[in-house]
């Protein structure tokens, strides 16, 4: 198998801007967690739904986008 990952004695050069789908998976987990706190919640369940949200986030925003559906009549 090849993997398209790095070594880790290799420094990825930094990142710039956050793109869309980052900005927006920020933004949805910074006012989860509002919400969350206005609610009077633990701040430990805060963190832990918070973390959860940031995973799956990131999961979602990192997959291949969807191919388009080919022309019907083919």
């Amino acid at each position: 198998m090849h993997s398209h990952r790095r070594p880790a004695c290799v420094a990825s050069p930094p990142r710039g801007q956050l793109d869309g789908r980052q900005t927006v998976i920020v933004i949805v987990v910074l006012v989860a967690g509002i919400a969350l706190a206005l609610t009077g919640m633990p701040v430990v369940v805060i963190a832990e739904v918070l973390a959860t949200c940031g995973l799956i986030g990131a999961q979602v925003a990192r997959r291949a986008p969807v191919a388009p559906a080919a022309p019907e009549g083919l």
